[in-house]
């Protein structure tokens, strides 16, 4: 039975997650600016709640991004440490797909349906996704991307649609050719979608090795200024 940890802190808040014996447990907290300091201990008292070493896990999962720098880099960085100290593979997950998953799984939803998780990407921009329900999962339709609020249609469709996170703040300046169920802005990613994900991931081979834990900023660098 698989035994797997999850941790995601892409965006102010921050959550580690626990798959073992069958049983899932979930550490989620709202922490802007503060995951350095809780990761780890969160990591640690999940582990030991869970009555599990860490040596004991199959793998380590992370929501790789896109996101805020700075959680990325302090997520990517723990999951590495981890994996390295105890010889583990690393399961990557979007973090679009994470938010997905998260309300996927809070939502009645019909197979078909579409989810289309955006985040604030400051400098005016957009990370964007879209997925479809299939099965229990969110599947891509296409490509994690960094938009212009202006460029993002969503074209009509026989299927019901759903818009979450931050990034549909912008939604006034987005093409929608349909009117969607749902747009609930305030929503973050969580480890326990990431887990869920992950999982799967791990079952179908894959995964990688510690060293190839980075994350996916879709941006080169934010400390850049239009001329």
């Amino acid at each position: 039975m698989t035994s797997l940890l999850a941790i995601e802190a892409s965006t102010e808040a921050c959550s580690v997650a626990l798959l073992h014996k069958g049983r899932q447990r979930e550490d989620f907290r709202l922490l802007p600016r503060a995951h350095t300091r809780y990761l780890l201990p969160m990591v640690d008292q999940i582990l030991s709640e869970g009555g599990i070493r860490l040596g004991d896990l199959d793998a380590i999962a992370f929501s790789a991004g896109p996101g805020s720098f700075t959680g990325l880099r302090v997520c990517a960085g723990v999951v590495q440490g981890l994996a390295f100290s105890v010889d583990k593979p690393v399961v990557a997950v979007s973090t679009l797909q994470a938010i997905a998953q998260g309300q996927a799984d809070k939502l009645q939803l019909n197979e078909g349906d579409v989810l289309l998780p955006a985040l604030d990407a400051r400098m005016d921009e957009v990370y964007w996704g879209e997925y479809c329900y299939r099965n229990g999962f969110a599947d891509p339709l296409a490509a994690d991307s960094l938009r212009a609020p202006e460029s993002i249609e969503v074209p009509a469709s026989n299927s019901a649609a759903f818009g979450f996170a931050s990034g549909w703040i912008y939604a006034p300046r987005f093409r929608l050719g349909l009117p969607l169920n749902n747009i609930n802005t305030d929503v973050y990613p969580r480890a326990q979608a990431v887990l869920k994900l992950a999982v799967r991931a791990y079952e179908r081979g894959d995964y990688t090795s510690a060293e190839h834990a980075q994350p996916v900023y879709l941006r080169e660098s934010v400390a850049w200024q239009k001329s």
